[in-house]
Order: C-alpha cells, then sequence, then structure tokens
C-alpha cells in the first residue's frame, strides 16, 4: 500500500436484519451474528480481491437500526481517490461457510471487509467520510415522521 494520509470511513457493512428473523441469502446475519461479530482488524479489499489490500477495518457495532456498522481506514492512494470520486462507495462483507453434508449452515464467519461499486446487500454503502456525511436518503412520506430527511448513521 502507498504510504499517504488514510482516508476514515464508516458505513453500512450489512443491513438490519428481517423483523421475522429470516435469512435472504444463507451468509446473511441474524441479530444475535451481528451483536458478536467483531471486523476490527480485519482486511479492507477491493472487491474481494485477496490480492489487493487497500486498508484495515478499526472497528464494527451494531447501529441504532440494527445494521452492522463499521470504521475503516483507506490506506491505498489510488482506493482513495475511487473513493472520494464516488466510484467504490459500496461495502460488501466477504462471509465464509462451514457446510454440514445436508449442505446447512455449520459455521458462518466474516474474513474481509470489502470497498465495491455497489454491495450485493441493500443499504450498505460508506455513508462517513473523514468524520463528513457524504450519503443521505431524503423520504417523502405524507406523515411527518417519514417526510424528514436523515443521514444513513
Amino acid at each position: 500500500m502507498a504510504s499517504t494520509k488514510p482516508l476514515s470511513i464508516r458505513g453500512v457493512a450489512h443491513p438490519p436484519p428481517p423483523r421475522s428473523g429470516g435469512r435472504a441469502n444463507r451468509a446473511d446475519l441474524t441479530r444475535a451474528e451481528i451483536d458478536s461479530t467483531n471486523l476490527a482488524g480485519k482486511k479492507l479489499l477491493r472487491e474481494h480481491d485477496h490480492g489487493d489490500q487497500v486498508g484495515t477495518v478499526l472497528a464494527s457495532w451494531r447501529g441504532r437500526d440494527g445494521s452492522l456498522r463499521i470504521a475503516a481506514n483507506v490506506e491505498d492512494a489510488s482506493a482513495i481517490a475511487q473513493v472520494k470520486k464516488g466510484e467504490m462507495r459500496g461495502l460488501s462483507l466477504g462471509t465464509s461457510m462451514i457446510l454440514a453434508e445436508d449442505g446447512s449452515v455449520a459455521y458462518r464467519g466474516q474474513d474481509e471487509l470489502s470497498i465495491c461499486e455497489e454491495g450485493k446487500r441493500p443499504g450498505t454503502w460508506i455513508d462517513t467520510l473523514n468524520g463528513q456525511p457524504c450519503r443521505a436518503v431524503e423520504c417523502f412520506s405524507k406523515s411527518a415522521a417519514g417526510a424528514r430527511m436523515h443521514s444513513m448513521r
């Protein structure tokens, strides 16, 4: 990695699990798994390429909405430029699974986190760059609660 000032990022690595507790994909995390996930020290890759480490995950925690949030440093100069330009603002977890003979998941773990153009899971975006919000959603509901503009934190 090039020696340059790191870019501090925060964002959503995994959306809140469905209230039903089901999984859209067998790699998806439950609330309990989000609560026990610790990504600190994991590699930050570009597009899941293990030969292209661009930074390090500093911390992970459950957000107020139940999502898995992360803080990381992007340390590679070209990756920093891609994130700043908006080309790589997606986040994607690299999940490994050990499967039982019947195909059920015996173990699910997080190997790495990647920056990407767009994560497969909905809402998995970098939302803060160097402490400044860089993503927002505007809602146009007729209810007062739904009409507020809010940051993604």
